[in-house]
């Protein structure tokens, strides 16, 4: 089952089924998918971050997939809060109607597939990371092994997708500042707090950021436990606190200042921590961007002053520690090297990029790209397969460009598009 589950995730990733037929209170709406998603390789749904168009309406969430709807039940996903994000559940057999916890019937749809595989027709390209041109020829000619790439075939092409991934980039940010309504201090705010998820939370800490405004996290910036209180507390994650008196004061804290503001609560569950380590819990990520809040009176105006590495990492490590007295609580006020750096490329860089863009002199708009340069190349699965291919990841503006490379032509089988896809000859030095 397993097996033809991935054959199901892979036809839904690239529009592989013949037909969408909507089911139960859905039947006969019109439905499209804009966007697939991305596939989720830890627990929790199939694929976050999908646009789908029911009808007129536009949803934005995650999708799960399975053979038949009544394995919603059979895994547990009706008792388990990562599933309350669902938006569509995509089935072959919808042998049994799910019901949300409100009452509702689950969105459903079925999966017309082109025909029932064996074995040897699931594509190799099912995998999430995997190079096609590595497993098999592309079209219009055969790949050089990575390593034996020219200096200038391979600097030109990183460059050039370099570029690509700091658009994207800048335009996920403008987007963001559309939504802040043009305030750059809550869309700076709104891009810190997402990125503070790391990977796994970005979605549920953006969600928060949007629901708790910068204005008033700045009206107690001098009082670190009404911070820490209003983040916890927006978030639901009070309770994972060590007991004590210290939580205690937080809770109570937070239960004035949300009647005093009339803010409403993220439902319990929204944050992923199964399978997270303890360093990167949302408590333990939210009490470091706590005592962050607190040290800095203006973090988007500082960071626009920001002209060296080491610059970045005083603005985002302050030296002076949150002060607490719950020893366990306190341990996590600083944070690491390695988090700042992916602060810095995902949102030092990219907020810079795009004020530059509005406000920045001629010739200025680049600038900042040189503080990717002096950053380490990203460590992940996607550049540890460039590693193993035998492509050199020296600098994060080399892990920058591999990670669009991978998400914009390998995963998408585009080889035929990529300049390296070219006969050995011309690759080679």
């Amino acid at each position: 089952m397993r097996h033809r589950e991935a054959y199901l995730h892979y036809v839904w990733r690239y529009g592989l089924y013949d037909q969408l037929i909507p089911t139960g209170e859905l039947a006969g709406a019109r439905i499209e998918v804009l966007e697939p998603g991305e596939l989720n390789t830890d627990a929790g749904p199939d694929f976050f971050a999908a646009k789908i168009r029911i009808n007129d309406l536009l949803w934005v969430g995650c999708v799960e997939i399975h053979h038949a709807s009544a394995e919603w039940y059979h895994h547990h996903h009706d008792a388990d809060p990562a599933y309350r994000s669902v938006i569509l559940h995509v089935v072959e057999q919808d042998n049994r109607p799910i019901a949300l916890a409100s009452g509702a019937s689950l969105p459903t749809c079925l999966l017309m597939v082109p025909h029932r595989p064996e074995d040897k027709d699931i594509p190799n390209g099912c995998s999430p990371t995997a190079l096609p041109c590595t497993q098999s020829p592309t079209r219009g000619g055969s790949l050089a092994p990575l390593g034996q790439l020219s200096h200038e075939a391979r600097s030109a092409w990183l460059q050039c997708l370099l570029r690509s991934r700091l658009r994207e980039k800048v335009q996920a940010v403008e987007d963001l500042l559309h939504r802040c309504e043009g305030d750059w201090g809550q869309t700076f705010y709104s891009l810190l707090v997402r990125y503070f998820g790391f990977g796994l939370n970005n979605e549920a800490m953006e969600r928060l950021a949007l629901s708790l405004p910068y204005t008033i996290l700045m009206k107690h910036r001098d009082h670190l436990d009404q911070i820490e209180a209003l983040l916890l507390g927006q978030a639901s994650l009070l309770s994972f606190l060590p007991e004590g008196d210290y939580r205690e004061h937080l809770e109570r804290e937070y239960t004035f200042l949300a009647h005093k503001y009339a803010l409403r609560t993220l439902p319990s569950g929204t944050f992923r921590r199964a399978r997270t380590r303890p360093s990167n819990l949302p408590e333990r990520r939210l009490l470091q961007l706590a005592g962050l809040i607190c040290q800095r009176e203006s973090l988007a105006e500082e960071s626009l002053r920001v002209d060296s590495l080491t610059e970045a990492y005083e603005l985002l490590r302050p030296s002076r520690e949150g002060r607490r007295e719950e020893g366990e609580v306190g341990t996590c006020s600083v944070l690491s090297p390695a988090s700042c750096d992916l602060l810095i490329i995902n949102v030092l860089i990219p907020y810079r990029l795009t004020w530059r863009r509005h406000y920045g002199g001629e010739g200025e708009e680049y600038a900042p790209l040189s503080l990717l340069d002096g950053l380490s190349a990203e460590s992940n699965r996607i550049t540890r397969l460039f590693a193993s291919a035998g492509l050199p990841v020296e600098t994060a503006s080399h892990s920058q460009a591999l990670l669009y490379l991978h998400r914009h032509y390998c995963s998408q089988q585009l080889c035929s598009y990529c300049p390296w896809s070219t006969c050995p000859s011309e690759a080679t030095t």
